[in-house]
């Protein structure tokens, strides 16, 4: 299955989200803000990521950017997730990076999320 890094600071989520993912056999890395996130993608090197929008020290928007200006992580696949209000203009911004393949409410049932990963590490050449 794929390597799935959770970028999120809220510990519930990331908790709910690694334990499904972890039971449909991924493999799931967790950060804690942006910074870090970009960390952890240059070394776990994983096949998707899974990004909140509002964190501290550095939020989604910017990490998008500097995962986009990195050669070795362009190319992965990002998905902002977040529980902030809905806003499609919002997703709009996002969408303009290479690598954000979707915008998607917290609220997503987790066997949607698995099949939208799956979808997308698939599409890219991965094996699910």
């Amino acid at each position: 299955m794929a390597t799935i890094l959770v970028i999120d600071d809220s510990a519930e989520f990331k908790g709910v989200v690694f334990d499904y993912l972890m039971m449909m056999g991924h493999k799931v890395v967790n950060a804690d803000n942006g910074r870090e996130g970009v960390e952890m993608a240059l070394a776990a090197k994983p096949d998707l990521i899974l990004m909140d929008v509002m964190m501290p020290d550095m939020g989604g928007l910017e990490a998008l950017k500097e995962l986009s200006a990195e050669e070795e992580t362009r190319h992965i696949p990002v998905f902002i997730i977040t529980g902030s209000a809905f806003d499609t203009e919002m997703g709009a911004v996002f969408k303009q990076e290479p690598n954000c393949l979707d915008f998607l409410d917290k609220t997503i049932s987790l066997s949607a999320l698995n099949k939208k990963i799956l979808a997308a590490v698939e599409s890219r050449g991965g094996r699910p």
